[in-house]
């Protein structure tokens, strides 16, 4: 019968290794997603940066133009700024929806590395408890 004991207190381990391997991943998994997130908010951010300089660059445009200031056509200016800060906002929004959707990828990585965990611990715990079977026959069990 010790064969046997021993056997199921090992499976029993086994499978609490592989509950605390799920829980492991599962907090990589929710650490993934805030990463993600952060850095979606880093790239909002750069997009509004984005938008003030342009605003600040439109405004300084306005404002020579309406001084006479400087030979350079206005329109050609406000236009190229237009479509230069356009370009950088677009790309920052692009790069946070990136940033969420990666996170989100990485996340569903884990999940199921969690699940594989308990899988493989429910399978070893198996073996286990079947080579406890095994060894408890070849040795004899009691009252036998």
């Amino acid at each position: 019968m010790t064969q046997m004991a021993t056997a199921g207190f090992s499976a029993f381990m086994q499978i609490r290794a592989g509950q605390a391997q799920k829980a492991m991943y599962g907090a990589k998994a929710a650490q993934a997603i805030t990463q993600g997130r952060a850095r979606a908010l880093e790239a909002k951010q750069k997009g509004l940066e984005v938008l003030r300089r342009l605003n600040e660059t439109l405004a300084t445009t306005a404002a020579r133009a309406t001084t006479g200031g400087g030979s350079v056509n206005t329109l050609s200016l406000t236009n190229y700024a237009m479509k230069e800060g356009a370009t950088e906002f677009y790309t920052s929004k692009d790069n946070a929806t990136l940033a969420v959707g990666q996170a989100n990828f990485q996340a569903q990585i884990y999940k199921t590395a969690g699940k594989q965990a308990m899988l493989n611990a429910y399978a070893g715990a198996a073996g286990t408890l079947g080579q406890g079977y095994y060894n408890q026959g070849q040795v004899g069990w009691p009252g036998q």
